[in-house]
């Protein structure tokens, strides 16, 4: 059997699309015969994983804060030495049997990479987070770059990975690996959309117009339905397709989320909502959490992630294809790389217009239908978990005879 370790020590835990992705992996290597351990103070993935069958498996180790604000990347000149030594002697007691290290964070991709070579642990680096100035403009930057020809770089789309060849990474020394999505059953083992449709859970026609509408497909019996999912940063771009909505007639918002822009964003809905305000029924609802992902996806006609900046992946595209809800993403998600026009509209990113055009486009019965059956297609082919765990797999395979010393001499 071999033992693999994930390591993540990041500034602040928090349960997004990293660890979801985290999760997955680590269950699927496990399913497959692989020994996996966890080694860090992400409090998510401990509260996650942490039984007492895993007890022994998932270790906390508390190391200061890795170098991805000014002052800790500062500070961690003459930190590092602390925490490196914390870091080899709790990985010494595995150097027998530890055959790779998956690491997620800064910090020991900086201190643990040329350790784990010279005892001939093989290092993969898992990239999930987004690339800013944190690291575009961190004075360890260049160390970085060194050491990567050490390791395996496994980004999480080609988007991610150009940006790593961008900033001077080989190559040969960079993958891209898409994210993966729990498959579902297919629509026609579920439930039909179509009842969905004819009765949302937050319809705003009264049942008088209903009646009227014998003749109208059901769905135009009700506003169209638009779902969001996003942390409310000002890169994800939830301000702009609230503006693309504000003036579209029978369309209703539902934002999930939360995030420093939250409070803007709230304004933002509350003029939106004051202004198209008509049945006493609101047009954007932003909402911090909600206890059923499957109702809300249940509920909605499709999805818009509006990310104006560099997105890695945009899972929440992919979670709405795999269940045949169509999708609107931009060009700025990693995703759009890996789909085409046929499995969801994608736009330039940045552009409130462009977004208010596609959710015209997209109203269209035609066009919901061929997002929704080719998106479906398209998700279980590219972004199904066992696929993304193969993949994984096959760099853990083929990283035996990568790495030597020499190679950042």
């Amino acid at each position: 059997m071999k033992k693999v370790l994930f390591t993540r020590f990041p500034l602040e835990s928090r349960f997004g699309g990293a660890e979801v992705q985290t999760l997955s992996l680590m269950k699927g290597l496990g399913e497959r015969g692989y020994e996996v351990e966890f080694l860090g103070d992400c409090k998510t993935l401990l509260r996650a994983v942490r039984g007492p069958r895993t007890a022994d498996r998932m270790k906390e180790l508390n190391i200061d804060p890795p170098p991805v604000t000014k002052w800790n990347a500062i500070s961690f000149l003459w930190r590092k030495k602390g925490m490196k030594k914390k870091l080899i002697e709790a990985l010494n007691a595995e150097r027998g049997t530890l055959s790779r290290v998956f690491m997620l964070s800064l910090s020991e991709k900086l201190l643990l990479t040329e350790w784990c070579i010279q005892n001939n642990i093989k290092v993969i680096w898992v990239e999930h987070d987004k690339v800013g100035r944190w690291l575009k403009w961190n004075p360890w930057l260049p160390r970085l770059r060194k050491l990567s020809r050490l390791a395996t770089t496994v980004t999480v789309s080609d988007l991610s990975r150009d940006i790593y060849l961008d900033m001077g990474w080989r190559e040969e020394d960079v993958i891209s690996i898409p994210n993966g999505v729990e498959t579902r059953l297919s629509s026609s083992e579920a439930p039909s959309k179509e009842l969905n449709r004819e009765a949302p859970l937050h319809s705003s026609a009264s049942a008088d117009s209903v009646e009227e509408s014998n003749n109208v497909h059901p769905r135009k019996a009700r506003n169209f339905r638009i779902g969001c999912i996003s942390r409310l940063t000002y890169d994800k771009g939830v301000d702009l397709l609230i503006e693309a909505i504000k003036d579209l007639s029978n369309v209703e918002l539902e934002i999930v989320g939360n995030g420093p822009e939250r409070n803007k964003l709230i304004k933002a809905c509350s003029r939106c909502n004051i202004q198209k305000q008509t049945s006493g029924q609101q047009k954007i609802e932003l909402v911090e959490s909600i206890p059923n992902i499957e109702e809300f996806y249940n509920r909605i006609d499709c999805l818009v992630l509006p990310s104006r900046e560099n997105d890695p992946f945009g899972l929440v595209i992919a979670e709405a294809m795999m269940r045949g809800i169509p999708t609107i993403c931009t060009d700025a998600c990693g995703i759009s790389r890996h789909i085409s026009s046929e499995d969801s509209i994608i736009v330039p990113a940045g552009s409130s217009n462009k977004i208010k055009a596609a959710i015209t486009e997209i109203q269209k019965e035609e066009v919901l239908e061929k997002l929704s059956r080719n998106g479906e297609k398209s998700a279980r082919e590219r972004f199904s978990v066992e696929r993304m765990v193969n993949q994984y797999i096959n760099v853990i395979k083929t990283t035996n005879e990568k790495c030597t010393m020499k190679n950042v001499q």
